[in-house]
């Protein structure tokens, strides 16, 4: 496996997440491969491990930061930082310190173990990011919660509880697709009602008074499930990504401590 192939691997494991941050992700280490030089290529791959193993660490790194205690919302998503790959021999770097935040002042800010942070640029300001949908949050959460490893009989339960929500955002999703009919007959019974006042005013008020009523109901009902639809998939998100972190933190200490 090169360079090219372990990127494209790299960037089909990330598929969950939107398209700029998939390119940014695969951006860091496309640069990491760069600066490591052709001649490292195999010792890079090496080091960083599987594509999909990789993409299993940014997407539990990205949750872990972003549904931390003392955030409360997602704002920026960025690579897991890889380990430092250096031609010269130097003391192997343990496992469980290689993504701890140790910066290096010879370094500057931004920086640890020579290698850079996520989303830290030590001359450039970073650009601010589009916020993701409350789905696509979702949807990333729970990647992060399949890619931590659990027993038989919590991973049976998760998939329970996976079911349980797709039929709750099927049943949504019908409820807005009902809205819309009842808001596109009424837009048709209005302009029936405006035709039909030319014919027989007292007919065309009826007409059109059911017009709008039923257009009035339909944005109501829409706004209201769309509105519901978000804040489901807002705190099933934070509730999942709070269940990543606590469970990644304790997956740290415990690697730590051995």
């Amino acid at each position: 496996m090169n360079k090219e192939t372990y990127l494209q691997e790299l960037r089909k494991s990330l598929k969950v997440l939107p398209q700029q941050d998939r390119d940014e992700a695969v951006e860091f280490y496309e640069e990491y491969f760069d600066e490591a030089g052709v001649e490292n290529e195999a010792s890079v791959i090496a080091e960083l491990g599987e594509p999909k193993v990789l993409a299993k660490k940014i997407l539990i790194d990205i949750v872990d930061r972003q549904y931390a205690p003392d955030t409360n919302e997602a704002e920026t998503v960025a690579p897991v930082p890889a380990p430092m790959v250096n031609p010269a021999p130097q003391a192997e770097i343990p496992v469980q310190n290689q993504y701890q935040q140790t910066p290096n002042p010879q370094m500057g800010q931004g920086y640890q173990q020579g290698v850079p942070l996520p989303g830290a640029q030590p001359q450039e300001q970073a650009q601010p990011k589009k916020k993701s949908s409350a789905l696509t949050g979702l949807k990333i959460a729970l990647a992060a919660l399949f890619a931590i490893p659990l027993s038989p009989v919590v991973f049976a339960l998760l998939i329970l509880v996976c079911v349980m929500i797709m039929v709750a955002f099927i049943t949504l999703f019908s409820l807005v697709a009902a809205s819309a009919g009842i808001l596109i007959s009424g837009v048709i019974v209005t302009i029936a009602g405006i035709i039909s006042l030319f014919v027989s005013p007292l007919a065309g008020l009826c007409i059109l008074g059911s017009g709008l009523s039923c257009f009035g109901i339909g944005i109501f009902m829409m706004i209201g499930f769309v509105t519901l639809i978000r804040l489901l998939a807002k705190g099933l998100a934070k509730l999942f990504g709070g269940i990543v972190h606590k469970k990644n933190r304790r997956q740290t200490a415990a690697a730590a401590v051995a």
